[in-house]
Parts: structure tokens; C-alpha cells; sequence
């Protein structure tokens, strides 16, 4: 039960800083806009108010190449993409992070499937490797964050927290939760 906490932990504080796609762009009005290091990359501007949780409480850290940036002010995750196969679009790096109770997580190789609606990731838990990938997030149409979606070059998408992590955490009242926005920038057949 203790690991299932732990890994319940990781998978909200994931889900918070995670990738997504789903809906074709958002023609979003001016407010936040991703800012994107690689040409072919997903970056998410977490929902300001869980913020906070995510860098204080749980002291998220990103495993590079992934990084956390916060341009005007509002704080934003960016994971290059490794992959597109099918339905699923692979990335690179993960997030680091302490969860309630002590340990040490690590949630890396984070994937949108595009047939389930999920993102899910690889896990370590204070080393040890977890053999089952953790759903983290389902795919939701883009929400606005600060009055507006954020504008976005590619693919947008709303995160919400998975009920089934929700219900490991042993809050099930989370489930849905909004926990930001992502913008996806895949390669196309031409690239």
C-alpha cells in the first residue's frame, strides 16, 4: 500500500509536469505562450495553482534533456521527442521528485498513446525499477490559464490526473483534476 501512495504521488506530481496530445491547435487569444528549446518537442504550462505543490512540496526537479523554465512568470515543462510510432509519441527525459513520505521517484520515457487517450511513463522508486508503466493523465481538450489558452504551434491538449491514480493517492475526489496544458511540436512526414 505504501509504494501504491508512492507511486500515486509521483503520477500526480507527473501528471502536473507531464506531455500531452489530443485536439488540433487552440486559436487561442494573446496570454501564455510555450517557448520551445527543440524544433520537435511537447512543453507544458502547469495550472498555476498546483504549481506550487509541485516545486515546494514535492521539490520536482526535470531529468535532462527535459527542462523547467518559467517565462513570464508562469512555469512550464519541455520534453523532446524521441519517437513517433503509430499511435504513440515517445519523449525523452522525466521528472525527479520526493514524494510524501519520503523516497526518492523518478518518472521517465513519459508516452502519449493516442488509441487509449493516456500519458504514461516509466517508474523508479528509490532505485528500483517498476515493471508496469504508470497512467498518468488522460487527454483533454486544452483549458485556459490565466484567462486564455495558451497559444500554440503545433497540437494542444488538456492534462487531467487519471481516476485511477487518483484513487491510488486515496483522494478519488481528484480524479479529473486540471493539472496544465500542453503544446505538441511532432516531426511530420517531411521533416
Amino acid at each position: 500500500m505504501r509504494t501504491r501512495r508512492f507511486i500515486a504521488a509521483a503520477a500526480s506530481a507527473a501528471a502536473l509536469a507531464s506531455t500531452v496530445l489530443l485536439a488540433p491547435a487552440a486559436n487561442a487569444d494573446a496570454g501564455h505562450e510555450w517557448t520551445h528549446r527543440h524544433h520537435h518537442e511537447t512543453t507544458v504550462v502547469l495550472n498555476p495553482k498546483l504549481a506550487p505543490v509541485l516545486v515546494n512540496t514535492l521539490k520536482v526537479k526535470p531529468i535532462a534533456p527535459a527542462r523547467l523554465t518559467a517565462p513570464g512568470g508562469t512555469a512550464q515543462l519541455s520534453f523532446p521527442i524521441t519517437s513517433v510510432d503509430d499511435d504513440v509519441i515517445g519523449h525523452a527525459g522525466g521528472l525527479e521528485f520526493t514524494p510524501v513520505g519520503g523516497g526518492d521517484l523518478k518518472l521517465t520515457r513519459f508516452d502519449i498513446n493516442l488509441d487509449t487517450g493516456l500519458l504514461d511513463a516509466k517508474a523508479r522508486l528509490n532505485g528500483k525499477r517498476l515493471h508496469e508503466r504508470v497512467d498518468l493523465f488522460a487527454l483533454v481538450a486544452a483549458r485556459p490559464i490565466g484567462g486564455s489558452v495558451p497559444a500554440c504551434a503545433g497540437t494542444s491538449a488538456g492534462l487531467t490526473l487519471t481516476e485511477a491514480a487518483a484513487k491510488a493517492l486515496g483522494a478519488p475526489s481528484f480524479a479529473g483534476a486540471f493539472v496544465g496544458d500542453a503544446c505538441v511540436v511532432a516531426p511530420s512526414e517531411d521533416d
